[in-house]
């Protein structure tokens, strides 16, 4: 079996190369570097023009779907700007209104950096060790204690539930 797929394999190499050297009646050759060259090149171009058509689809799709759903109409094109600034103890400060009491920067986000990541440590719950030990700020005690952490995660898990109905109704609607 190893000495077939060998012999296959250089049948197959002698081929190809075979077809670089062969002349067609018109004294060309059947295959060229310059002919595999174009015709990556316009098949590279026609897969970024479908895919990029495919995108802009779709997304108007999800976007006239869920605007049906929702009832409310999404900033996609052109987002609130983010203004930053530094304050006199060298605090940056993110917002979406200038500095009123000197200079602001726009900063510019690219939605396709923008990661968001599921929290996986719950230790602050059972009050474990590892909780006790993170330094928390004494301004806000009443947001760490145990009920108000509860109905956090209640709530993000109602939310949770509501984003997932809400995508299933979009994909029913938009027949993806």
């Amino acid at each position: 079996m190893k000495y077939f797929t060998y012999l296959a394999m250089s049948v197959m190499i002698i081929s190809v190369t075979l077809l670089f050297f062969i002349k067609k009646p018109n004294g060309q050759p059947w295959l060229s570097t310059s002919v595999i060259y174009s015709e990556s090149i316009e098949i590279k171009d026609e897969m970024v023009a479908l895919s990029s058509g495919a995108l802009d689809s779709i997304t108007l799709a999800i976007t006239t779907a869920s605007e049906k759903i929702t009832g409310a109409t999404f900033e996609l094109e052109n987002p609130k700007p983010i203004y930053k600034w530094q304050d006199g103890q060298g605090q940056w400060h993110f917002s979406d209104v200038p500095n009123k009491n000197g200079k602001s920067e726009v900063v510019k986000l690219n939605p396709a950096d923008i990661n968001v990541v599921v929290a996986e440590d719950t230790a602050i719950l059972s009050g474990s060790a590892k909780s006790a030990a993170l330094p928390f700020p004494q301004r806000a005690p009443e947001i760490y204690n145990s009920e108000s952490i509860n109905k956090l995660f209640e709530d993000a898990e109602k939310a949770k539930k509501r984003i997932e109905q809400r995508s299933k109704e979009v994909e029913s609607f938009s027949g993806f």
